[in-house]
């Protein structure tokens, strides 16, 4: 099916997990492994801009959109067997992941060494040290309890990219209440449960970033000046451990730069750069 100029199409993974993706262009492959609380949707602007110089596939991650669930199994092996599967369905040899999909993506690397070139946008590795996990505690008692927007505040306050960390829960959720309406919080709130497995899989590997040494391909590590200060700190930390890798700050973005809504042409620009 084309809709939009993008195929649509999907290939099993390895536990038979039907995995979806979108592709578009001509040229060398590229896939790009969407973040947490998003699907391959959101990143079919800046798939657009990097059309003219790759093959673009934009994977849907387990769990959302036109892929299967997540599954009682799941775990990053299950992430990385599904890039490994569409990577060899489509022979692409180049990656792009963003927050969530950065670690994904760093994983599958590590794991199987299978890629030419990298380029990360914020990858959501965590190596500092953090005040508490307590926020996914939070986060999954509210589930429970069917309070999926105190759910939501409990997320964007523990991920820390927003000011809205530092704010009183009440206020933070009072914002968020009515920055975030409609269709857009029903798309989030579909994820919610999906998020927050991805998030203790986070937490499972905090820590544990020096088995990245083993990369074996140019990597380039993305942060935007509006972000805040941990995350540059986080990618030098990753770019002293990978053999080949090299960071880069961009002026005016923030951490969902590479989603449509913001402002993707910048970190296109450098992809095509460093990869092509």
């Amino acid at each position: 099916m084309i809709t939009n100029l993008f195929t649509y199409s999907s290939i099993p993974s390895a536990d038979g997990t039907p995995i979806g993706y979108q592709q578009r262009g001509a040229g060398p492959g590229l896939i790009i492994v969407p973040g947490a609380l998003s699907t391959s949707e959101n990143y079919t602007r800046l798939a657009s801009m990097l059309s003219d110089s790759f093959t673009v596939y934009i994977i849907e991650r387990r769990g959302r959109g036109i892929s299967g669930p997540q599954g009682s199994a799941y775990g990053m092996n299950k992430e990385c067997e599904d890039v490994k599967a569409l990577q060899e369905a489509t022979g692409a040899d180049y990656i792009f992941g963003h927050s969530f999909g950065g670690l994904v993506t760093l994983e599958t690397a590590s794991r199987y060494h299978s890629f030419k070139g990298i380029v990360l946008y914020e990858p959501g590795v965590s190596i500092l040290d953090t005040p508490s996990w307590e926020w996914i505690n939070v986060y999954e008692q509210a589930l429970k309890d069917g309070q999926p927007r105190r759910a939501f505040t409990s997320f964007v306050q523990g991920a820390g990219h927003t000011p809205l960390s530092k704010m009183p829960k009440w206020l933070a959720g009072f914002i968020l209440r009515m920055m975030i309406r409609g269709t857009h919080w029903q798309e989030i709130a579909a994820l919610l449960v999906t998020n927050l497995n991805e998030h203790k899989e986070t937490q499972k590997l905090h820590g544990t970033y020096a088995r990245y040494q083993e990369i074996n391909c140019p990597v380039l590590l993305l942060a935007g000046e509006k972000s805040p200060g941990f995350v540059p700190t986080t990618n030098q930390l990753l770019a002293n451990t990978i053999r080949d890798a090299q960071c880069q700050i961009i002026a005016g973005l923030s951490h969902l730069s590479p989603e449509n809504k913001e402002a993707p042409e910048a970190i296109a620009k450098e992809i095509i750069r460093f990869l092509a």
